[in-house]
């Protein structure tokens, strides 16, 4: 397994590869720590199931957050303000359309990669974000980390973990959001699997939580001629989703930490292209910060700890 390095742009690229099978992800730690393309195979054959513009000024700055890790809060706060432990906050509106601040501070920050290894069953990287309190509306200081292993067996693992490094207890919530594609299919060949259990609806003019009903995407849920854009429950038991065809005969699958404060939420949207499916696991709702619907708060010198896994069968 091996490390590799390029340029995507003005930006740094880190490639973890299996010269073997051809797997391979590339990493762009100045730009969120984010995945810019992730190359999987099944049985010799290879989907890249992540994937952004060869040419890097097209893709500019991800503006629509593709792979980005969502943190302290994934999603929407409704006019950037939130009360917490009796004090008021007001953060920064950076979607003015919505009046909402969106999700969180760390998905374009400057990375810094502080630890890489090797072994003839993995490649992995570790990446570092200090946050020292000054984010206007935020003044909680905490340090934030990504480790990704690529393993020998065609899996890529994915570990988010956040530090309280203040004196406060800090409330927080995750999310991360990645756009999947199966290359030699569209969103009308697949069906998508995943624990659900009640649909959450969000008001038109600002996108907040507005009610909810049942949902049930456990059997499979065929996408021919139907589109998706909603935030869900899940329910108790899964842990996975899974978009399949069976056209193309593969399967990918997308695992996630369950439990108290683990992700209990979870975006699914088809686009318009019908070429991608995002499929996002959240560990809270919309609004979190003010409905505290999966916020979790973080003590001082508590780590706060996700883990994915994405691969194909």
């Amino acid at each position: 397994m091996n490390i590799l390095t390029s340029t995507y742009g003005s930006y740094q690229s880190y490639i973890l590869k299996n010269p073997i099978t051809g797997d391979e992800v590339h990493i762009l730690p100045e730009l969120g720590g984010i995945i810019r393309q992730l190359t999987l195979t099944k049985e010799g054959e290879s989907f890249t199931v992540i994937d952004t513009p060869a040419d890097a000024e097209a893709f500019g700055a991800n503006p629509k957050y593709a792979s980005a890790f969502l943190f302290p809060w994934p999603s929407r706060i409704k006019d950037g303000h939130y009360t917490y432990r009796g004090e008021s906050y007001q953060l920064p509106i950076n979607e003015p359309e919505k009046q909402a601040a969106i999700h969180g501070i760390v998905h374009h920050e400057n990375f810094e990669v502080v630890e890489e290894w090797t072994s003839v069953s993995a490649a992995g990287i570790r990446l570092r974000y200090e946050h020292d309190g000054s984010y206007e509306g935020y003044p909680f200081p905490f340090r934030f980390e990504i480790r990704y292993e690529l393993l020998s067996t065609g899996k890529l693992d994915i570990m988010p973990q956040a530090v309280n490094t203040g004196g406060e207890t800090m409330p927080v919530a995750l999310g991360w959001h990645p756009y999947f594609q199966l290359p030699g299919g569209t969103v009308d060949d697949w069906t998508i699997y995943f624990p659900a259990a009640r649909q959450i609806h969000l008001d038109d003019a600002f996108m907040m939580p507005a009610g909810s009903e049942p949902f049930d995407a456990t059997e499979g849920y065929k996408l021919k001629n139907r589109s998706l854009d909603a935030i869900y429950q899940l329910n108790e038991a899964g842990y996975l989703t899974q978009l399949v065809s069976a056209k193309q005969g593969v399967t990918l699958n997308l695992e996630y930490t369950r439990g108290e404060g683990k992700v209990n939420y979870q975006v699914v949207y088809t686009f318009p292209d019908r070429q991608r499916v995002a499929m996002e696991p959240l560990t809270a709702n919309v609004n979190a910060f003010n409905n505290g619907e999966g916020l979790y708060e973080l003590q001082p010198e508590e780590t706060y700890q996700m883990n994915y896994q994405v691969y194909l069968s």
